[in-house]
């Protein structure tokens, strides 16, 4: 029975609030992940679980929070905690109506305990992804700048800072990431990210890319030979498919660029490639500005 009771405090006093934690935030921004131990993942959830405690356990004890529901029994809560606790202790009084009472009174305190411990942990979660997912916008040594960097960006994802404009201010959210990947078969790969996935330790396993590009390093050492110089942008050629996956494994070194698209490419991001953006000549801007006037 000890087993049992203690099983039920670990799990909804400690793991499951972790859970509802890491869920919430989630929402906002991917969180590191990695095989924690038993040990470290109840050091995790103690950490996230102390200030919805205590702002639970202040919420019931010291405000009129704690009489709803009204909880209608023939023992006290004290002596409802006092019986079970001498009940796990020796076996003499179990399966009496008195500590049958005991127990369900002691049920009804608990949910109620739990319920809002469990909400405060999932708004705790949801307000931490906020003010990460701000983090560009904080100023050089502000207090939420600090706060980030010492205790929060530690449980988020690096590939998530990295692939992302989460570290830079969100005033243009056209910017978007690029990358240049050179393989370990020495092909160059560039294009813009839309996603990548990792292992269950959080190591990365691949990156996605559209709008790919390979370039043809044949061609220009072909070129040089010939003493013919062009600009190194004519040696790019797309490569077929409207996606590119490279594993990370097969990845020797990659760079990583933060742009801000053509005005085409942004109205192409938010509508949809397939419409036709017809450019206006000139004259058309011309007697457009008159028609204006």
């Amino acid at each position: 029975m000890i087993a049992l009771v203690a099983g039920f405090l670990l799990v909804a006093y400690l793991l499951a609030p972790g859970a509802i934690y890491r869920l919430t935030f989630s929402f906002y921004i991917s969180s590191k992940r990695f095989q924690r131990t038993r040990t470290e993942e109840i050091v995790f959830s103690v950490l996230v679980t102390v200030i919805p405690f205590l702002l639970t356990w202040i919420l019931l004890d010291h405000t009129p929070l704690g009489g709803y529901p009204a909880i209608h029994s023939s023992i006290g809560k004290r002596e409802a905690y006092r019986s079970i606790l001498s009940s796990l202790l020796s076996d003499n009084t179990h399966g009496s109506p008195a500590l049958i009472t005991a127990y369900l009174r002691a049920a009804a305190e608990q949910s109620r305990f739990i319920a809002i411990l469990w909400l405060l942990c999932a708004v705790e979660g949801w307000v931490t992804g906020r003010v990460i997912r701000r983090y560009g916008d904080y100023s050089d040594g502000s207090f939420l700048r600090a706060f980030c960097d010492r205790f929060l960006l530690k449980n988020v994802s690096e590939w998530q800072i990295l692939f992302t404009t989460l570290s830079l201010r969100s005033d243009d959210p056209r910017t978007v990431v690029e990358i240049d990947a050179l393989s370990t078969l020495n092909v160059l790969y560039r294009g813009r990210l839309v996603n990548w996935f990792t292992d269950q330790d959080g190591k990365l396993a691949g990156i996605f890319l559209i709008n790919a590009q390979r370039f043809r390093r044949d061609q220009i050492a072909r070129d040089r030979a010939s003493n013919i110089f062009k600009e190194n942008e004519k040696y790019w050629t797309p490569v077929p498919g409207s996606n590119l996956y490279l594993a990370a494994a097969n990845l020797a070194n990659y760079n990583i660029r933060y742009v801000e698209p053509s005005d085409i490419e942004f109205v192409e991001q938010e509508l949809g490639s397939g419409v036709v953006i017809t450019p206006l000549t000139p004259e058309s801007a011309e007697d457009d500005a008159s028609a204006i006037e």
